[in-house]
């Protein structure tokens, strides 16, 4: 409960980046191919059927084929501790786009999903290269739904790959930011 209001209390601050003082500031949205869309998250994943949690937070921006940004990560084991066992904990950087799929827009705010392609880097352990990103940001006020949870989805590269989807029922926030003719 404690971490769930925490991670409650982190997303409002995520929420007040995406509006347009976070690092997609100063640029149009994702349509043209200069444009800038901004993406904001905070989550809690799983591993399904395992103890295997994962907060995940990013901020960044991107258009049709580069992203940028980046987030932090803790990777560890539900029902242990307190302190719960940290499994890794480090930093990752967006790269490329795979795939943008927009949804409905709502004042500065856009729904949809975006796939992004990063580089994870755990303290202490070589860095991952080829991490697949899906972020899926349903947008109520919008009325807009990508038919899957809101929330993030991590693949780590492997045989077979690592997937972290989102908890049910969820927790945390996914947003893209539209800035387009924001005044600095």
């Amino acid at each position: 409960m404690t971490l769930a209001v925490a991670l409650l209390a982190l997303a409002l601050l995520v929420g007040i980046a995406a509006g347009g003082h976070g690092p997609g500031k100063g640029h149009s949205n994702g349509s043209g191919t200069h444009g800038r869309t901004g993406f904001h998250f905070l989550v809690l994943d799983q591993i399904a059927g395992t103890s295997d949690r994962l907060i995940f937070q990013g901020n960044g921006s991107f258009n049709r084929n580069r992203a940028s940004g980046g987030g932090t990560f803790d990777h560890f084991l539900a029902g242990t501790g307190p302190p719960a066992t940290l499994v890794a904990t480090g930093t990752w950087k967006a790269e490329d786009v795979v795939s943008w799929t927009p949804g409905t827009t709502h004042g500065v705010y856009q729904g949809g999903i975006l796939v992004i392609h990063a580089t994870v880097k755990p303290i202490g352990q070589p860095a991952i290269k080829n991490v697949m990103i899906q972020i899926d940001c349903n947008l109520g006020p919008a009325g807009f739904s990508t038919g899957k949870p809101e929330g993030v989805v991590v693949t780590v590269p492997g045989t077979p790959p690592v997937v972290f989807t989102p908890t049910n029922p969820t927790t945390g926030l996914t947003v893209f930011s539209l800035t387009k003719g924001h005044k600095h």
